[in-house]
């Protein structure tokens, strides 16, 4: 399993398990299309791996977690609308994890987009992650770790996962047959986020939503409120995709007041319209038109009819100026 950049996360694992400090519960988190679950899968296999160079990637126990059919690697089931985890799971989980490993000397239990973990779940695992077995194992992944309780936090060892530099993304995009000019055009709009760049090569919703964003972006740069309100209708079509929008156009708004301290970050889809806001708005404006964004972004999580929510928003887009 190849895994591009997270050299930090690669070298803590390697150090703990040459050190005999493997801790038992991990929470890797960061922004979607980073590789959590990736990483995630690589530390399973270093766990399992039955070679002393690993994970060696040929051994029987590498390639059954590589093809997800190893029996000691256990991925927690998502259940409800949001995708979280069933108390039910948890207690079934916290019964298995006394089972003894079947091929292995381990027993991993993988949770991935743990974002919706309820609380009353995390306090069902809180028992298990305190006192585990010494062959138990537990990996969760998460867009921040801020959705885990502290007393998870404390017992478990967390990791961020980060963008990798523009030249490993392109060599990875390479590696995962793209042609250069798609590459090229991807990274323009992710960055190093390898994974959103596949993401935009291969989702046409995808490149809707940013081609869209840039819509939008430059009917904010030239003040035209009409077309910025039909953009903005034009968005409202479903509710996740307008949730992507607006995420997607929240960054740029952060990349545009990143530049004006001469910080050339950037994690938005739209370069060239993060430097024209930066020429046009001032650090108040940007701050206003983060704050209209995100108050829009919390009224569609609230239900709030699509229609009514880009017509505030449209208005206060334009208040904000």
């Amino acid at each position: 399993m190849k895994i591009y950049g997270n050299e930090h996360l690669i070298s803590t694992f390697q150090n703990m398990l040459r050190t005999g400090r493997m801790a038992h519960s991990f929470l890797i988190y960061g922004e979607k299309g980073l590789g959590k679950k990736m990483v995630a899968g690589y530390l399973a296999q270093l766990l399992v791996c039955e070679n002393e160079e690993k994970p060696c990637g040929r051994c029987r126990a590498c390639i059954n977690a590589g093809n997800n059919t190893h029996p000691d690697i256990i991925y927690a089931e998502h259940s409800g609308k949001l995708g979280g985890f069933s108390v039910d799971t948890i207690r079934n989980i916290s019964t298995d994890a006394y089972i003894h490993p079947n091929n292995s000397n381990v027993k991993i239990y993988i949770f991935t987009d743990a974002d919706n973990i309820t609380v009353q779940a995390q306090n069902s695992l809180l028992k298990l992650i305190e006192e585990p077995p010494s062959y138990a194992y537990f990996i969760f992944t998460a867009h921040s770790k801020s959705v885990f309780l502290e007393t998870i936090i404390s017992r478990a060892v967390s990791l961020s996962v980060s963008q990798t530099d523009i030249s490993t993304a392109l060599t990875a995009l390479n590696d995962y047959g793209i042609t250069e000019e798609q590459a090229n055009d991807a990274v323009g709009c992710f960055g190093g986020n390898i994974g959103m760049c596949l993401d935009y090569i291969n989702q046409d919703e995808l490149k809707n939503a940013v081609q869209l964003t840039k819509r939008i972006t430059d009917c904010i740069i030239n003040r035209d409120e009409y077309s910025l309100l039909y953009a903005l209708t034009e968005a409202a079509s479903e509710k996740a995709f307008l949730k992507n929008i607006l995420s997607m156009l929240d960054r740029i708004i952060r990349d545009s007041l990143a530049l004006k301290y001469q910080e050339e970050s950037f994690i938005g889809c739209y370069r060239g319209g993060a430097l024209k806001l930066s020429e046009t708005l001032t650090v108040r404006s940007c701050g206003n038109l983060h704050r209209c964004v995100t108050d829009s972004y919390k009224l569609i999580d609230r239900n709030v009819n699509l229609k009514l929510v880009v017509s505030s928003l449209c208005g206060g887009i334009m208040n904000c100026r």
